[in-house]
């Protein structure tokens, strides 16, 4: 498993939300996306998220941008770990001044690969493909953002399969 999120730190009904994707790749570098979590959170309440999602599903890596850890939660987070004694393993991800449309195309091209599956049994997948098809002229893009990280994370690591290879 891989876990990529997008961070919001606020409560307000009017702010972002804070957006975990939760992510499975099979021997055929296939992923399959097992959850998305979309909830407005206070620091504290993203810290024990990810902490109970890394309990969870144990993921190789949990991705969250570099400015959210650094800036944000990554002082709590660091004092969890070492009080509970459980470290996730955190890859700071680095958007690269690339705009939210160029982040995505690295999923994007997955997809177009036949390379990505979807529960979509989930209670969370509605709202999810919702989101994905209004983007970029949606009103929210958080969840387009935490995705276009699982790809960006799989990237640096495993290659995409080409359509002959699938």
């Amino acid at each position: 498993f891989y876990i990529a999120a997008d961070l919001a730190i606020s409560k307000d009904e009017t702010a972002d939300y804070s957006v975990f994707v939760v992510a499975g790749v099979d021997e055929n570098r296939i992923i399959y996306i097992k959850d998305v979590i979309r909830e407005r959170l206070d620091g504290r309440e993203i810290v024990d998220m990810i902490l109970s999602l890394y309990k969870t599903y144990l993921p190789e890596l949990f991705g969250i941008e570099e400015m959210q850890v650094s800036k944000a939660i990554g002082p709590f987070l660091r004092e969890e770990m070492i009080r509970t004694g459980e470290y996730v393993p955190l890859m700071v991800l680095k958007h690269g001044g690339k705009d939210k449309i160029a982040r995505a195309r690295s999923i994007q091209g997955r997809m177009r690969a036949h390379a990505v599956k979807f529960d979509k049994s989930g209670d969370w997948y509605p709202g999810f493909e919702d989101e994905l098809c209004k983007f970029p002229r949606g009103r929210n893009d958080d969840q387009v953002d935490a995705f276009a990280y699982i790809g960006m994370m799989l990237d640096s690591l495993i290659e995409a399969p080409t359509q002959n290879e699938l």
